[in-house]
C-alpha cells in the first residue's frame, strides 16, 4: 500500500475525477438517501458508473488496486469499494450503514476482489492448506466506537479510525516487509495490524508477488553497489533508472520496494 494523492492531475493538468454532471447527478443521488436512510436502494449505475467513475478511479491509482497494490490485468475486474460501507456495518447492529456516503467521490476507490469481498488463501504448492477467508466487506473498525458517525449530521473526520486510508494516510508509516514478501505492522501498531487484517494482506499468493519485487530491488542495490565500486558510471546510471522504476507509483508492490531501499542491510544477500 502506497499514498495516493487524490487531488492529482494527470499529465495534461487535467484533474483526475468524474465529470461535473456526474457530480452533479451523485449529489441528487445522495439527498434521496438522506431521506430514505437506510431504506434506500443504491444506484450502481452511480456509484460505478462505467464511463465517468470507474475510469477516473483507473487512472488515479494507475490500474493497481489501493489496498494490496496488484496491477489490473486485460482479463481481471475490480470492484468499487466504499471505504466506509454503504449499507451496513460489520459487529455493529444499530448502524444503518454510511448511506449518505454512497455516492461520494472521496469514499470510492479500486479494489481487487481478494481486498474486498471475503475469499478464502487457496492451497499453493508446497503448502497445501486452506486458509480463512478475509476481505473487506463492510467491515470498518474504530479505536473508539464513541467517535462513529451514525448519520449525516454527525463529522466523520471525529471518527477514530483504524483503517489505513492511502489517500489520507502514508502507509509507510505504519507498514513493514520481511525479506518472505510478507507484511506487517511497524511496532506493533493497531493501525497497521487491523489493516493488515481486514484487508486480507498476508495472503500467500500476494505475499509471493512481493516477494518477487523485493527480491528483485534487493539485486538491483546489489548490482549498484558493485558497478559503482569498479567506477561503471554508465552502468550506475541505468541500473538507477530501473530501480527508479521500481519505487514509482505505477509499479506493483512499490510499497515494498521503497521498504527495501530505506532499510538495504536488512536484505542484503536475499536475491542469491
Amino acid at each position: 500500500m502506497i499514498f495516493v494523492d487524490r487531488y492529482r492531475k494527470d499529465e495534461n493538468n487535467k484533474e483526475i475525477r468524474p465529470s461535473d454532471d456526474w457530480f452533479s447527478d451523485a449529489n441528487d443521488a445522495t439527498e434521496v438517501a438522506k431521506i430514505e436512510k437506510d431504506n434506500h436502494e443504491f444506484d450502481r449505475k452511480i456509484f460505478a458508473d462505467e464511463n465517468r467513475v470507474r475510469p477516473a478511479l483507473e487512472k488515479l491509482f494507475i490500474d493497481k488496486c489501493a489496498y494490496c497494490e496488484t496491477k489490473f490485468l486485460a482479463a481481471a475486474d475490480w470492484d468499487v469499494e466504499h471505504f466506509r460501507p454503504k449499507g451496513r456495518v460489520a459487529k455493529q447492529e444499530d448502524h444503518p450503514g454510511y448511506y449518505w456516503l454512497c455516492y461520494e467521490w472521496e469514499n470510492l476507490y479500486p479494489s481487487c476482489p481478494h481486498c474486498n469481498q471475503r475469499r478464502r488463501d487457496k492451497p499453493r504448492w508446497g503448502d497445501l492448506r486452506t486458509l480463512p477467508a478475509g476481505g473487506k466487506l463492510d467491515q470498518f473498525p474504530l479505536l473508539d466506537e464513541e467517535t462513529r458517525a451514525m448519520s449525516p449530521d454527525d463529522d466523520i473526520y471525529q471518527e477514530h479510525t483504524l483503517l489505513i486510508d492511502p489517500c489520507y494516510d502514508d502507509p509507510e508509516w505504519y507498514l513493514v516487509y520481511d525479506p518472505h514478501g510478507q507484511i506487517h505492522p511497524l511496532e506493533d501498531n493497531p493501525y497497521g495490524e487491523t489493516t493488515i487484517e481486514v484487508f486480507h494482506l498476508k495472503r500467500r499468493r500476494l505475499r509471493d508477488a512481493r516477494r518477487g519485487v523485493i527480491r528483485l530491488t534487493s539485486k538491483i542495490l546489489a548490482k549498484i553497489k558493485k558497478a559503482k565500486s569498479i567506477g561503471n558510471d554508465d552502468a550506475v546510471n541505468d541500473l538507477e533508472d530501473l530501480l527508479q522504476y521500481m519505487l514509482g507509483n505505477d509499479s506493483p508492490y512499490a510499497g515494498a520496494a521503497r521498504f527495501v531501499v530505506n532499510n538495504a542491510e536488512n536484505f542484503e544477500g536475499i536475491d542469491s
